[in-house]
């Protein structure tokens, strides 16, 4: 019985502040994957793709450029869940006194 260990990679950078793994989004994969295919050019003039990323273990937010990124092996990091606010502090609930019609 010979089961076959398939591991996930997905394409991320490490977080400067703790180390941790976060995953690019989509919109950064295709900024990389456009920006790959300029550079093929060589008329074109290369600018650099640069995009801010918040890490989802320290929640610190950081710039990475195109060197930054890698292959990591396992699952992306699911997002921590923040606590809302309640609602009393969102509305106070006052009863406000009506005005008489003059």
């Amino acid at each position: 019985m010979n089961q076959a260990i398939v591991t996930q990679q997905y394409s991320g950078v490490y977080c400067r502040a703790c180390g941790e793994p976060i995953s690019l989004p989509s919109r950064a994969e295709k900024a990389l994957a456009a920006h790959q295919a300029d550079a093929s050019e060589p008329a074109a003039e290369i600018q650099p793709v640069v995009f801010n990323l918040r890490c989802k273990a320290c929640e610190k937010e950081n710039f990475y450029g195109a060197k930054d990124v890698a292959n990591i092996h396992g699952t992306p990091r699911a997002a921590r869940p923040r606590p809302r606010a309640a609602s009393s502090l969102l509305r106070p609930d006052i009863k406000l006194a009506r005005t008489a019609n003059a």
